[in-house]
């Protein structure tokens, strides 16, 4: 376009001078473009990340040292499935002795309500061996919990990691025992812009790519962040993909592309006939064979084009080369494409503006 700017200024300085000895300013050549309502996806590219779909640290809520491991590292297990025992001899004897000392609450408590019905007791005395059996009965619950968290379960099935203890050795809450990841089906994260938040809703498929990975999987939408990320503008969004094969691993790097809808009769122009200026948009288009411009608002745009959304219609002819000569009321013709004759593509395009007008 730079080059032919000073042949075309060139032209239109002998068009000038030809229109000011009295003759008709020449037409100058121009690309063309004509409308025509055609599919359009509206679609977009972002990056997200894969998640397992469950994910937990396993660790101890008691001291203890540690009596039994039942899982091989990197393998499968159950929900349930008992995969570490804290030694809990103490807690045992601890319980034993709670519930000796409750059978002889509850054995008063019995012996108390029997004489308060026949009021061979006061009703104070009688409730102090209530109190009694209910306060035993509580230390024995307490010591049956605490055991009970003796005794490390997997809380879902998944994917045992790495073991970072051994049998043998002392374990307090703060010792990680294991990662525990459910990896079927898997999460992916990723982002939007604000503009197309209102339009992730739950039920929405995407597809994505793993660099590295020649296989197209996808995924459905299933929860969308209710607000903007105020740092980058963007809404989070959560999908999620079925992994029967294990293919896909947690923390992957993924290209998302999401289609929204598909426009069934958009007018697309490409993106080079676009002009922008300080009050908008607008594009030059030919009528009556000479240059008019018009204010348009537009929708889509892509890689190489663009969607106009008003003061358009199928038929316009839009220019698309030579926009920094073209002004308002320049008689124009379009300038032959390959394989077809000046007059021939000037036929056709007219044609196409009359018809629209």
């Amino acid at each position: 376009m730079i080059l032919a700017v000073p042949l075309l200024l060139a032209a239109c300085g002998g068009s000038e001078e030809q229109a000011a000895g009295g003759g008709p300013m020449p037409a100058m050549a121009v690309q063309v473009h004509v409308l025509k309502a055609e599919p359009l996806d509206n679609a977009f590219t972002t990056t997200g990340t894969l998640l397992p779909n469950e994910e937990v640290e396993l660790r101890s809520e008691v001291n203890g040292r540690v009596t039994q491991l039942n899982f091989q590292e990197g393998t499968a297990v159950n929900a349930g499935q008992v995969l570490v025992r804290i030694n809990d001899d103490d807690l045992q004897a601890q319980l034993r002795k709670a519930e000796a000392n409750l059978k002889l609450a509850t054995d008063a408590a019995g012996r108390q309500e029997q004489l308060l019905a026949v009021k061979g007791v006061s009703q104070e005395a009688f409730d102090a061996a209530t109190a009694q059996r209910v306060g035993m009965q509580a230390e024995v619950d307490n010591l049956r919990a605490v055991i009970a968290k003796s005794t490390i379960r997997a809380p879902f099935s998944g994917t045992i990691g790495l073991r970072s203890i051994s049998e043998g050795g002392f374990v307090s809450p703060l010792t990680l025992i294991a990662n525990l990841k459910q990896t079927n089906p898997m999460k992916l994260d990723f982002t939007v812009p604000e503009r197309y938040g209102r339009q992730m809703k739950p039920g929405t498929k995407v597809a994505f790519t793993l660099e590295g990975d020649t296989m197209d999987y996808s995924a459905e939408v299933y929860a969308v962040e209710p607000s903007v990320d105020l740092s980058t503008r963007s809404i989070k969004v959560r999908a999620r993909s079925q992994n029967p094969g294990g293919r896909l691993i947690p923390g992957a790097f993924a290209k998302v592309d999401v289609k929204l809808e598909t426009i069934p009769d958009a007018l697309t122009i490409p993106a080079e006939a676009l002009i922008p200026d300080i009050q908008g948009q607008k594009v030059m288009v030919m009528k009556g064979g000479q240059a008019k411009s018009v204010r348009v608002d537009i929708g889509i745009r892509t890689e190489n084009t663009v969607q106009l959304i008003s003061n358009v219609q199928p038929g316009d002819t839009v220019i698309t080369s030579a926009l920094l000569a073209v002004k308002d009321g320049m008689p124009l013709r379009p300038a032959a494409t390959k394989g077809t004759t000046t007059k021939t593509a000037e036929a056709d395009t007219t044609g196409a503006s009359d018809e629209a007008n």
